[in-house]
């Protein structure tokens, strides 16, 4: 018998499920990943999100911080914001921008 972990988070035909959402994409900045799900059984109902994204980790064990979208537009936009977000972070903690500008300015 499954737990509830594993049922909520499933690895059925090698596509990655987690509570009812396909992840269908994903961004990888670093260490950091973000996915893009879509719940099947949502995507015909009035008044639902069947879109959400979620940070996760490496293995897409723990899924965390959803935002849910009634469109895959919105649930796109907002995955790339994620991944924009993400660069940023990175940069400032690294560095990175700031050792790119001054090199290119050599």
């Amino acid at each position: 018998m499954r737990t509830e972990a594993e049922r909520r988070h499933a690895n059925i035909d090698e596509k990655i499920v987690n509570a009812g959402y396909v992840i269908e994409q994903e961004l990888r900045i670093s260490n950091a990943v973000i996915v893009l799900g879509v719940n099947p059984d949502l995507l015909d109902k009035e008044h639902t999100t069947p879109y959400v994204t979620w940070e996760t980790d490496k293995d897409k064990k723990d899924f965390y911080w959803g935002h849910y979208f009634k469109d895959r537009y919105s649930a796109e936009r907002d995955l790339v914001k994620r991944g924009n977000e993400k660069v940023r972070y990175f940069d400032r903690i690294t560095g990175f921008y700031k050792q790119q500008t001054e090199r290119d300015e050599r």
